[in-house]
C-alpha cells in the first residue's frame, strides 16, 4: 500500500484534517514521520519507491502544516521535516527558507512560533554535525536569506514582551517565541561565529543579559515543571557557554555574564522547575573555570570557599523529587540516575563544576571539599537514621572529587591522588554491603555503596572486588527494586572488567556464585504480574546474559534450570513484547547458554530443542514479528550443532518449507536471520537438499534477494553457501540461470556494493576444486554458454575495476586466490582473448594488497567451506555490548553468535601467501606480464614471490 501513488500525500492530508479525531491525526502524523524516515532518504543501495511528484507535493505542503497543527502533532511532523531537509535542503528544496520568511507575521505569534519551530527543526541538526564544506555552504545559504528577518522578529518580540508586562496569556506566547529564537541563535552559531552575529553581538548580548535576570509574576509557571521563562534562561546560559568555549576573544561581555550567573545561582530557588537553569548556569561557570586565562576570577581562597558553599553544596543534596521517584517508580529512578537525563541534573552539574575546579585548583578544591565530606560523615555518625542524607552527600562529594577521568565501560580511569579511594571503601562503603538487611530506613545508602564499586571498579584492588562480588550477589535478593537493580548493574560491570588483558573474574571464580545470582534474578522476575512488568527491567536480564557469558562452559550444572526459566520468560513476554532491550538480552542469554552447554556436552542440544521448539512454534504461529529474527538466528545456532551427524534432523527438515514462504521474507528484519539459517541448512545438509530437489526454492529466494538493492548482499551470502556446500554436479545445472540473473542486474541496476559482491562470488566459484580447476572450468563453460568470450568482456569492463573494492579479510583473500587461479589456468593462458588480460589482473591484485587503508574486520569469524557455523570469539564476548553488536529495532544480530565468514580456500592463510603459492610455479610464464606492470606493482609482486 505504501508504494501506491500519492499515498504519502493522503497521509499528510489526514494529519491536516481538523474535522478528524485528534488521536487519529496523531497516529497519522506518527506514521508519516516513520514513513519519511524509511523511504525519503535516497542512496545507491536502496530502491527509491517515492515518486518525484509525491516528494514535491510533500515539500509544498509541509511548512504550512507545521504552522497550523497542534504542538503534539507538530513534534512528529517536525522530525519528518528534519529528515527531508537533511536529504533535500538546499539542493532539492531551495525555497524552504524563503517560504518560512515569507510567512512570518508582524501580529500573529501563533503562526510565528510554528515557523520558528520549523526553522529550529531544520537547523538543530547542525549542532552535532561534523564540519564539512557542504555543511558550511548550507549554513551560509540560510544566513543569506534568514538573518535579517530573524533580527526583526527578535527585536519585535523583545519589545512586545515589555509592552505586555503582567499579561500572563500574552507572555506565554511571546516567551515561547523568545525561547525558540534563542535556540535558533545557538543553531546558527554552533559551527562558527557568522559575521552577522559578530556585528550585532552587543545588541543580542544586551537582550540576553536582560532576560537572564528578567522576572514577571505573569510569566511564572504555576507548577513545578519548567516553563518558557525557565527555558529562555537555560537557552541563554547555553549560548554564553558556547561563546565562552568557542568565541572567547570576541565575547567581550563574558565577565558581566560570569557575575550575573554567579549571582543567579546563589539566589535561585530549589524548586524542580529551575533545575535546567541551574544545570546550564553551572555548566557555563565550569567552562570559564577550566580556562586558565580566567584563573584569577577564582584563585582567591574566599572565592573557592564561596563557590563551594553557595553554589556547589546546595545543589548536591538528593532532590525531593528523586526521593519520591525512588519509592514510586524505581526503574525510572535507575534509568535517570545511571544513564542521565537529557536536561541534566543539579547533581551532575555540581560534579562537573567540581571537576572544573580540580583542573585549576586541585589541592585547594580537595581541601575545601574534604571539610564538607568530613562534616557530613560526622553528622551521619551522630544519628545514622535521621542523618542519612548527610552521608549520601558525603559519598557523592567523594566520588566527585576523586574522579579525574572516566569512561562508561571502565568507570574511573584516573583518580585524584589526594583522595584514598581504597581506604574510603574499607572505612565508609563496605559497611553498607556486609548485611543485606542493614540501612532499612535509608536504602539509598546501599545504592551509593554499590555505585561506588561501579565507579571505582578499575581502581579498587582485586582482593576488595573479590570480597565485593558475593556481597553484591546477596543484594540481588534485596526487597528494594533500586538496590537489587544496581546490584545487577554492578555484577554485570565487574564480570566484564579486565586487567592486563584478562578478565578479572575467571569462569571458575564466577561458577560458585552463578546459581545464587541467577536464582535471585529469576526470583525478582517471577514476581511480575504481566508480560510488560516482566520485561521492564532490562538491567536484570543483561546481568543474566553476563553471568552466563562469564561462566562459560562451567555453566553446565545450572544450565537445565536456567534454560527452563529463560524459556518460561520467553513464552510469557512473547504474549506482548514491550521492551526491545530486555528481549535482546534474553535471546543473547539463551544463545550463550546453548553455546556453552553444547560445547561442554553435545547431548545438551536435545534438551534445548525439546524446550525451545514448542515456544518457537507458538511464536511463529502467533506471528510475533519482533521475535522472529531472533528465532531464526538461534535455530541456525542449534542446527549447526548437528554438524557431522549425517544430515538434517527430521524436525529441521520439516521446517524448511515453511521457512521459504514469501510472507516471512516480506519482513525486512527477517531477511538476514533467515539467510543465516539457510546457510546452516546448506552446511549440514547441502547434498541432502540437492538430492531431494529442495535447492530450487532456495534459489528462488536468492532470485528475490538479488533483485533488491537493499538485500542483494544477503542474496550473495546465500549464493556463497550454495556454491560451497552443494555438490558440484548439482551446482552446474543451476549456474547458468544464476549467472544470467547476476549479469542482468549488473546491466540494469549496477551499484558498487553489488559489483563488489559479484566479484567476490566469482572468485569463490573459481576456488572450487582449486587443485583440478573444477570451479574455473565451470565458470568458463557457463559464461561461454551464455555468450562466447563473455568472461573476457566482463573481466575487462567490470570485474577488473571492481577488484580493489572488495573488503574484509576472508573476502579479499578469496578474491586474490580466485583470480590468481584464473590467470594461471590453461583455459586463460591458451585463449587469445584472455591472455592479454594477465597484466591488468596482476596490477589490480597488487593494488588491492598494497592498499593498507582497507582494514580487516575484527568480527571476521572464519569458517571453512565445510563448516558455516560461526560464533563470536571469547575476546568479543568478554566485552559484548548491545550497542556494539548492531542492535536495531528491525533486526538485531545476536553478538554471541558472531559473523559467518565462509572461506572457500581455508588451506591458504592470507591473501599475499595465496598469491605467492599460486604464481610461484608459473613465475617464468608470467615474467613478461610482470615486467610490463607499473614499477610499484611489479616490485610488490616480485617481493611477494620471493618470500
Amino acid at each position: 500500500m505504501e508504494q501506491t501513488p500519492h499515498f504519502v500525500v493522503l497521509i499528510l492530508q489526514l494529519v491536516n484534517n481538523q474535522a478528524t479525531n485528534e488521536n487519529i491525526r496523531f497516529a497519522a502524523a506518527l506514521y508519516f514521520k516513520n514513513f519519511v524516515k524509511r523511504r525519503w532518504p535516497q542512496n545507491e543501495d536502496t530502491e527509491d519507491t517515492l515518486s518525484v511528484e509525491d516528494r514535491k507535493a510533500v515539500k509544498s505542503e509541509i511548512v504550512s502544516l507545521m504552522i497550523t497543527v497542534p504542538k503534539r502533532l507538530q513534534l512528529q511532523i517536525g522530525e519528518a521535516v528534519s529528515i527531508i531537509a537533511e536529504n533535500d535542503f538546499p539542493e532539492e528544496w531551495p525555497e524552504l527558507i524563503s517560504t518560512l520568511v515569507s510567512k512570518l507575521s508582524a501580529t500573529d505569534y501563533h503562526i510565528n512560533n510554528g515557523i520558528l519551530q520549523t526553522a529550529h527543526t531544520v537547523f538543530r541538526e547542525w549542532r552535532s554535525a561534523f564540519r564539512s564544506d557542504r555543511l558550511y555552504s548550507k549554513i551560509n545559504y540560510v544566513l543569506s536569506q534568514f538573518t535579517d528577518a530573524y533580527l526583526q522578529v527578535f527585536v519585535t518580540t523583545d519589545r512586545l514582551i515589555g509592552e505586555h508586562a503582567g499579561n500572563g496569556a500574552a507572555l506565554k506566547v511571546l516567551l515561547h517565541s523568545l525561547m525558540l529564537l534563542c535556540q535558533i541563535y545557538y543553531d546558527l552559531n554552533c559551527q562558527d561565529l557568522p559575521p552577522f552575529f559578530e556585528d550585532n553581538m552587543d545588541q543580542f548580548m544586551q537582550t540576553f543579559h536582560k532576560y537572564l535576570v528578567y522576572s514577571d509574576p505573569g510569566a511564572e509557571s504555576d507548577d513545578d515543571i519548567p516553563g518558557d521563562l525557565e527555558e529562555v534562561k537555560a537557552s541563554i546560559c547555553e549560548i554564553i557557554d558556547l561563546y565562552a568555549q568557542r568565541y572567547e576573544e570576541e565575547f567581550k561581555q563574558l565577565p558581566q555574564f560570569v557575575e550575573t550567573v554567579w549571582s543567579m545561582l546563589t539566589t535561585v530557588s530549589a524548586s524542580h522547575k529551575y533545575d535546567i537553569v541551574v544545570s546550564r548556569g553551572m555548566s557555563f561557570l565550569c567552562t570559564v573555570v577550566r580556562n586558565p586565562r580566567h584563573r584569577s576570577l577564582f584563585a582567591a581562597s574566599e572565592s573557592l570557599q564561596l563557590i563551594c558553599e553557595r553554589i556547589i553544596i546546595p545543589n548536591t543534596a538528593l532532590p525531593t523529587n528523586d526521593e519520591e521517584l525512588f519509592e514510586d517508580d524505581p526503574l525510572q529512578f535507575v534509568r535517570r540516575d545511571a544513564e542521565g537525563s537529557e536536561a541534566g541534573s543539579r547533581r551532575e552539574a555540581a560534579a562537573a563544576l567540581i571537576s572544573g575546579l580540580l583542573d585549576q585548583f586541585a589541592t585547594e578544591t580537595t581541601q575545601v571539599m574534604s571539610q564538607y565530606i568530613q562534616k557530613g560523615l560526622a553528622q551521619y555518625a551522630v544519628n545514622p537514621v535521621a542523618n542519612w542524607r548527610d552521608k549520601d552527600i558525603a559519598m557523592f562529594l567523594v566520588t566527585s572529587v576523586a574522579v579525574v577521568a572516566s569512561v562508561g565501560s571502565l568507570g574511573a580511569t584516573r583518580v585524584n591522588s589526594l583522595v584514598d579511594t581504597t581506604d574510603f571503601f574499607r572505612t565508609q562503603v563496605v559497611q553498607h554491603l556486609q548485611n543485606v538487611g542493614s540501612d532499612a530506613s535509608a536504602p539509598i545508602l546501599k545504592v551509593d555503596a554499590i555505585k561506588y564499586v561501579i565507579t571505582f571498579r578499575s581502581q579498587l584492588p582485586h582482593e576488595l572486588l573479590t570480597q565485593a562480588l558475593p556481597l553484591l550477589s546477596a543484594h540481588l535478593a534485596h526487597s528494594d527494586t533500586v538496590v537489587a537493580t544496581y546490584a545487577a548493574i554492578a555484577i554485570e560491570r565487574l564480570l566484564v572488567l579486565k586487567r592486563d588483558g584478562l578478565l578479572l573474574f575467571a569462569p571458575a571464580e564466577v561458577e560458585p556464585l552463578a546459581q545464587a545470582m541467577l536464582g535471585h534474578i529469576f526470583g525478582i522476575l517471577d514476581r511480575a504480574d504481566s508480560p510488560q512488568r516482566l520485561a521492564e527491567n532490562d538491567y536484570l536480564m543483561k546481568a543474566v546474559m553476563r553471568i552466563i557469558l562469564a561462566t562459560r562452559t562451567n555453566i553446565l550444572p545450572v544450565a537445565p534450570a536456567a534454560l527452563a526459566k529463560l524459556a518460561s520468560i520467553l513464552a510469557e513476554v512473547a504474549k506482548n513484547p514491550s521492551n526491545p532491550r530486555f528481549s535482546h538480552f534474553m535471546f543473547e542469554a539463551i544463545a550463550a547458554l546453548a553455546r556453552f552447554s553444547c560445547a561442554a556436552e553435545r547431548s545438551a542440544i536435545d534438551q534445548f530443542e525439546a524446550t525451545l521448539f514448542p515456544i518457537f512454534q507458538s511464536i511463529l504461529q502467533e506471528d510475533v514479528l519482533e521475535y522472529m529474527p531472533y528465532l531464526f538466528q538461534i535455530l541456525a545456532q542449534l542446527l549447526s550443532v548437528h554438524q557431522g551427524s549425517g544430515g538434517l534432523p527430521d524436525a529441521y527438515a520439516s521446517l524448511l518449507a515453511p521457512l521459504l514462504q514469501p510472507s516471512l521474507w516480506a519482513s525486512q528484519g527477517n531477511i538476514p536471520a533467515l539467510v543465516r539459517l539457510l546457510q546452516s541448512y546448506l552446511q549440514i545438509g547441502g547434498a541432502q537438499l540437492a538430492a531431494a530437489g529442495q535447492l530450487q526454492p532456495i534459489l528462488g529466494v536468492f532470485q528475490r534477494l538479488i533483485a533488491s538493492r537493499t538485500n542483494d548482499q544477503h542474496g550473495f551470502a546465500l549464493l556463497l553457501a550454495i556454491t560451497q556446500f552443494v555438490p558440484v554436479e548439482t551446482l552446474k545445472q543451476y549456474m547458468k540461470p544464476v549467472l544470467t540473473l547476476c549479469l542482468t542486474r549488473l546491466q540494469t541496476s549496477r551499484t558498487k556494493k553489488f559489483t563488489r559482491d559479484f566479484v567476490h562470488f566469482v572468485a569463490a566459484v573459481m576456488c572450487i576444486g582449486s587443485q583440478d580447476g573444477t570451479g574455473i572450468n565451470m565458470l568458463f563453460d557457463v559464461m561461454d554458454a551464455i555468450q562466447p568470450g563473455l568472461l573476457a568482456t566482463l573481466l575487462g569492463n567490470v570485474l577488473l575495476e571492481a577488484l580493489p573494492l572488495v573488503v574484509g579479510r576472508v573476502e579479499r583473500k578469496t578474491t586474490v586466490v580466485g583470480f590468481s587461479l584464473m590467470i594461471v589456468s590453461s583455459r586463460f593462458q591458451s585463449a587469445p582473448t584472455y591472455a592479454p588480460l594477465t597484466g591488468p589482473v596482476l596490477k589490480q591484485l597488487a593494488t588491492m594488497l598494497m592498499d593498507n587503508t582497507v582494514k580487516d574486520t575484527k568480527s571476521d569469524t572464519v569458517t571453512s567451506a565445510t563448516s558455516a557455523s560461526a560464533v563470536a570469539s571469547d575476546e568479543d564476548l568478554d566485552s559484548l555490548e548491545v550497542e556494539a553488536s548492531g542492535y536495531q529495532a528491525a533486526y538485531a544480530k545476536l553478538a554471541t553468535l558472531g559473523e559467518i565468514k565462509i572461506d572457500p580456500c581455508p588451506q591458504i592463510t592470507n591473501a599475499a601467501v595465496g598469491l605467492a603459492q599460486i604464481l610461484r610455479p608459473v613465475q617464468a610464464l608470467l615474467a613478461g606480464a610482470i615486467q610490463q606492470l607499473p614499477s610499484e606493482q611489479a616490485q610488490f609482486i616480485m617481493a611477494t614471490l620471493s618470500r
